[in-house]
């Protein structure tokens, strides 16, 4: 899964985050080289927070971490929350091999247990913590309980037994279930009037998911008849199904706060729709048709929602934009999917996250339109979407060839060329200091019609097959249908990318020998001699 696409999408949610002074951090603990073990080895547990003051997802992280610490302060005396700031505290950092910001890890007694692998939320931190520190289900004997489980997560599932059983093997997978599962807290109960408010009505074992989601409000989803348990399957498989399934609403509308549930839904596909935020009330037409087409395709696609022009805008962790003004989040949301801010009708695209494809929808957002448009993006037959620059009038700068997204098709995989690509962005340093070497290989190769040195703005557009790690990156796409890129990692002197050239070329050719002039044999004649005399001092001192 090119799940580097998938984080830099969340990534641009994480830029518009900035360090709140507001958020009351008093029930986060505060770790440095000298107080780590001692203060790690007095509790039982600890979720501890590498960070870098300068990291966007750190700041994205900080409100929700100090809500979830206070949350579990008050849930047991024996675990804590704790940060290190791995910029400056490197002894501990270096020890535990820290690479990226924020990484958090769980101690126990002390020690290292494993690598936090939850949600961003509060909700999510409490939730992965109590499993860890107490038993994967609750129990719940009224209703009363219920609701106040239902108020304070997202997800529950219920499970409504005769007895706890350690021994009945439909209880023993239900329990296993739960154990495994970070996205969901897990219930159960005893009580038919408590099974009954999650619309459960049949006879104990059974089950039912509940949701609370905004826009929703409590949805309850009983197992029975669903096709999740239809099959003669094994009984955990089937909760993991169902879960799946039913664990977000119709449509989610696109957060910080959200993109865990879905990214980490388990379900690749999405179709993320942006309109002006009064389009998706309750009861207009867009809300309709979401609702249709996410009943038709539950379980294969996930609806998302951005909201632009949007009176009712959440700060900092939103896609939503005021009516006058550009939202911080917005923007790089609405450019990651080359999408138009300045309209006000629907634009819809698809999404692969596991293959880093993108789709476009044409025409009016119905809820048939918005179906075919979801099974053809699950079937890679929807129309591929690339973000792109207009194509240059000028097809060359300075002898290199402008490539934009819309000309990768034709111009880097044409199969009758070998074309070298450099992905740049225009402030990156390296990327300006490559530039006369680069210009000069075009010269070089200018007369030879079958090499194409090319380069693209890597932060304006986009191509599945050009995937840049950073800037710049250099790319080499044989002379040959359908064939692999070839990335580059040599020097980034002339003779380097020649010869990397003359060896991946699939076209055979021949440079044309320049001839020296004698003015340029004399200068390097006496570079030359200046070198060998300052050879000879270096040897003489």
């Amino acid at each position: 899964m090119r799940r580097s696409l998938i984080l830099a999408l969340v990534a641009l949610l994480a830029l518009g985050a900035r360090a709140d002074d507001s958020v009351d951090e008093k029930d986060v603990v505060v770790l440095t080289d000298a107080n780590f073990e001692s203060t790690l080895a007095a509790q039982k547990y600890a979720l501890v927070e590498f960070y870098a003051p300068w990291c966007g997802h750190c700041k994205a992280l900080v409100p929700e971490y100090a809500k979830a610490a206070t949350a579990l302060k008050e849930y047991s005396k024996d675990v804590i929350l704790a940060k290190l700031d791995a910029t400056e505290q490197k002894e501990v950092a270096g020890k535990h091999e820290i690479q990226g910001y924020p990484t958090l890890k769980w101690f126990v007694d002390g020690k290292v247990a494993m690598d936090y692998s939850g949600g961003r939320t509060a909700d999510d931190i409490v939730r992965w913590i109590k499993k860890r520190t107490g038993p994967a289900t609750v129990e719940v004997a009224d209703a009363e309980a219920l609701e106040k489980a239902q108020k304070e997560n997202k997800v529950v599932v219920l499970g409504f037994f005769d007895k706890y059983d350690a021994e009945d093997k439909k209880y023993a997978a239900f329990e296993a279930a739960a154990q495994k599962t970070d996205d969901a807290t897990f219930l159960k109960t005893t009580s038919k009037e408590v099974a009954a408010k999650l619309d459960i009505t049949g006879d104990a074992p059974a089950f039912a998911i509940g949701r609370n989601y905004e826009d929703f409000g409590i949805e309850a989803v009983p197992g029975a008849g669903h096709k999740a348990f239809e099959d003669d399957k094994d009984l955990g498989e089937a909760i993991e199904a169902f879960l799946k399934a039913e664990k977000v609403p119709a449509f989610l509308e696109f957060s910080q706060q959200t993109s865990q549930a879905i990214f980490g839904s388990g379900i690749p596909h999405q179709v993320i729709v942006t309109a002006p935020g009064e389009e998706f009330k309750k009861g207009s037409a867009l809300f309709k048709a979401l609702l249709g087409a996410a009943k038709e395709l539950k379980g294969q696609i996930i609806f998302v929602t951005a909201k632009t022009e949007s009176d009712n805008a959440k700060p900092i962790l939103t896609l939503s934009v005021t009516a006058k003004t550009e939202s911080d989040n917005a923007k790089p949301i609405i450019d990651y999917f080359g999408l138009d801010k300045s309209k006000t009708e629907p634009q819809i695209v698809g999404f692969d996250s596991g293959a880093g494809k993108k789709f476009l929808l044409e025409g009016k957002a119905t809820a048939d339109s918005l179906t075919q448009f979801g099974k053809d993006v699950v079937a890679g037959k929807a129309k591929k979407f690339f973000k792109s620059a207009e194509v240059p009038k000028e097809p060359l700068d300075k002898g290199v060839a402008v490539i934009v997204g819309n000309t990768v098709e034709t111009i880097v995989k044409d199969p009758t060329k070998d074309v070298l690509l450099e992905v740049y962005a225009p402030w990156c340093g390296h990327c300006k200091a490559l530039a006369p070497t680069y210009e000069k290989l075009a010269k070089r190769f200018a007369k030879i019609d079958s090499v194409v040195i090319a380069k693209m703005d890597g932060t304006e557009n986009e191509h599945p097959e050009v995937e840049a790690q950073g800037f710049p990156t250099l790319i080499f796409f044989p002379a040959e249908k359908d064939a692999k890129p070839i990335p580059y990692d040599g020097g980034r002197t002339l003779g380097d990318l020649t010869k990397f050239i003359k060896k991946h070329a699939k076209v055979p050719f021949e440079l044309p020998k320049k001839k020296k002039k004698d003015a340029e044999k004399k200068d390097e004649e006496k570079k030359e001699e200046k070198k060998e005399e300052e050879e000879e001092k270096h040897e003489e001192l």
